[in-house]
């Protein structure tokens, strides 16, 4: 990690409120990059040259400074990351004084550095797993190919397997994403990344057994109310894609704000909504026209026949109306859009529509 202009600033920020002796950091051609004593920036320090060359701590006092082009007394000492010196470390002052102290600012830059490089690894990581989530999620669709060789080459890991994705989406839901990711740090998932502006997806191994359970918890991580939708389980990377639509659109299905709605629970809403939409239009539309001038007392009633599965009995008592009431009703639809709601093939063409008209 070579040391430059940014991070020996960096370094000094970080550094500098906790001692009150003059830094400089030198870079590995010797020049002063960042120091407590702006005027000396950009100077070059002979003394960090040999300390470079021979690899070894150089003390200066007063009388050794004049051999010392652009030096003061101090200590300089080289700064080692990863097993290779990547630039020095002077501390200003009378070297028996400040030498108890020098070589503990030392293991402080250097852990200053080593905790920036991880920042940015994982910057770097976090860039590249977006660049691949974004290829994977395009609208004009994948290379498979190319994406599993990504994420065997760039992001090391393995997407064989099955996998189901759940999808959180909400302004601002972004904001919370590291709560997430701190929720779900012992959990085995694949990923958890925001998506678009509004979103943050998460892929789960098909192993998972408690994905409910954990799902409600994660509800209660914000103080705002986000939408979760559930994909169904998926197979590979073409598989986390699809779960990820099938997430999307079970959100688009549940009316219901903060709400977890699965996939697999609006079957039927996905297959109106896959249908061809001219042989849809050719079928229905003749009957979607009327049915949509009803009043809402006969939309809600069809929808609660429906989900009480045409029986008469619970869906007049849901509605707390007599049965004659309903069969009242049931027959104006039948008579006004022209299909009757008892009728299974009917029906079903009457849920289409319904479906379509969420």
């Amino acid at each position: 990690m070579n040391i430059n202009s940014d991070l020996g600033q960096e370094i000094i920020k970080r550094i500098e409120e906790y001692i009150d002796v003059d830094i400089n950091i030198m870079d590995l051609t010797g020049k002063i990059v960042a120091s407590t004593d702006e005027k000396r920036i950009n100077q070059i320090h002979s003394g960090a040259i040999e300390v470079i060359n021979t690899k070894k701590e150089l003390i200066l006092y007063d009388e050794d400074v004049i051999r010392y082009e652009g030096t003061k007394p101090g200590a300089n000492l080289p700064i080692i990351h990863h097993n290779k010196i990547e630039g020095v470390i002077g501390v200003s002052g009378n070297p028996d004084e400040i030498l108890p102290m020098t070589g503990l600012i030392r293991v402080s830059v250097e852990i200053i550095i080593e905790q920036l490089y991880n920042q940015r690894q994982e910057y770097y990581e976090e860039r590249q797993w977006n660049y691949w989530l974004q290829q994977l999620l395009h609208p004009s669709g994948l290379n498979e190919a190319h994406l599993k060789r990504e994420a065997a080459y760039t992001l090391h890991t393995n997407m064989e397997g099955d996998w189901q994705v759940v999808v959180i989406e909400g302004e601002h839901v972004q904001n919370d994403l590291e709560k997430y990711r701190h929720f779900l740090k012992d959990q085995d998932v694949l990923f958890t990344l925001p998506f678009l502006s509004d979103e943050v997806v998460i892929a789960f191994p098909s192993s998972f057994t408690h994905l409910t359970k954990l799902l409600h918890e994660l509800q209660h991580i914000s103080n705002k109310k986000f939408n979760i939708g559930v994909g169904e389980i998926g197979k590979n990377i073409k598989g986390i894609r699809t779960s990820y639509f099938q997430a999307k659109q079970a959100i688009a299905f549940e009316a219901s704000i903060g709400s977890i709605s699965y996939s697999e629970n609006w079957k039927l809403e996905r297959l109106a909504y896959a249908i061809n939409e001219n042989e849809y239009k050719q079928i229905c539309s003749p009957f979607e026209e009327k049915l949509l001038q009803l009043d809402d007392v006969y939309i809600e009633t069809l929808n609660v026949y429906f989900d009480m599965n045409f029986s008469i009995k619970s869906t007049a008592k849901l509605l707390h109306i007599h049965r004659n009431t309903l069969l009242y009703r049931l027959e104006q639809i039948d008579k006004k859009v022209g299909l009757d709601p008892r009728i299974f093939p009917n029906a079903f063409i009457l849920k289409l529509i319904l479906c379509k008209n969420l």
